[in-house]
């Protein structure tokens, strides 16, 4: 499995699941923070992504049993988990699964269970979850065409997010037009295709099919949820659905931040809730 880990050596242990189409580097983009917070930010590869060997097969609630691996691998009793976007979902797996072991458990810019996607998304993408469970040959294909037009290298990404950022809100598009965030950004993006693309196909067709694990059953009494309001990658109404849905949810919405900006303008406040 591949590791990064930033920050101080013997801080407080959080375990950072990545986004869709990234990897365990993108914990250089929080460095600087976990070292001003005393914290050990611990970045792990998905199967099939950057240096993570691929595992067929496999499903949403193995990642508690990887993660486990790791930290008994480096000495960690107990640790918090954050997942951003795509990671979020692999973190809710954490708390479902293993809460024994965890501190707290951090969502920052969500995806959503299928299930309320499907009811408090928008149009278009309740069309996609859709597809993904009832005809998910046709979300591939167009996930393997969204990612011949990213491309995989660094200076194609980059030409790739400079685009993109035109459809964002004014705070992503900010975080995007610099340099330094861009190229750190890019870097994760890259390292995700190292083996190809198909860890990263693995990631969406997992969060599109069922989790494996009802939300509204999890006990863990320690989640936090933070979200912008202005986020045009994923809505904030699904994650207020999320919110409610969970027994144990302390719930943040930010007006003027968007997908990327809620946890780069929020790094502190997160990484201090998570610690306790």
């Amino acid at each position: 499995m591949g590791i990064a880990s930033v920050g101080q050596g013997d801080g407080f242990p959080i375990i950072h699941c990545h986004g869709s189409g990234s990897s365990r580097l993108e914990v250089e983009l929080l460095a600087a923070q976990a070292s001003q917070e005393g914290v050990r930010l611990i970045g792990l590869d998905r199967p099939g992504v950057g240096l993570s060997d691929p595992k067929p097969g496999y499903r949403l609630l193995d990642w508690p049993d990887d993660v486990v691996e790791v930290a008994n691998q480096l000495g960690i009793k107990r640790f918090a988990v954050e997942g951003i976007s795509a990671g979020g979902p692999y973190a809710l797996a954490c708390a479902s699964k293993i809460s024994w072991r965890l501190t707290a458990c951090g969502l920052i810019s969500t995806v959503p269970p299928p299930d309320l996607m499907r009811s408090a998304g928008t149009r278009p993408m309740r069309a996609m979850w859709w597809i993904g469970a009832h005809a998910p040959h046709l979300l591939l294909l167009y996930a393997r065409l969204t990612q011949r037009m990213i491309g995989s290298n660094a200076a194609s990404i980059e030409k790739y997010l400079v685009r993109y950022a035109a459809h964002l809100g004014a705070a992503d598009q900010q975080l995007l037009n610099n340099p330094e965030i861009r190229g750190l950004l890019v870097k994760a993006m890259a390292e995700s295709s190292r083996q190809g693309g198909e860890g990263n196909l693995e990631v969406v067709l997992a969060e599109i099919r069922p989790w494996g694990f009802q939300v509204e059953q999890i006990a863990f009494e320690k989640i936090f949820l933070w979200h912008g309001e202005q986020d045009r990658i994923m809505p904030v109404a699904p994650a207020r659905l999320l919110a409610q849905t969970l027994p144990h949810c302390i719930a943040t919405f930010y007006p003027d931040e968007g997908h990327f900006s809620t946890m780069a303008h929020y790094t502190r406040h997160i990484f201090s809730s998570l610690r306790g």
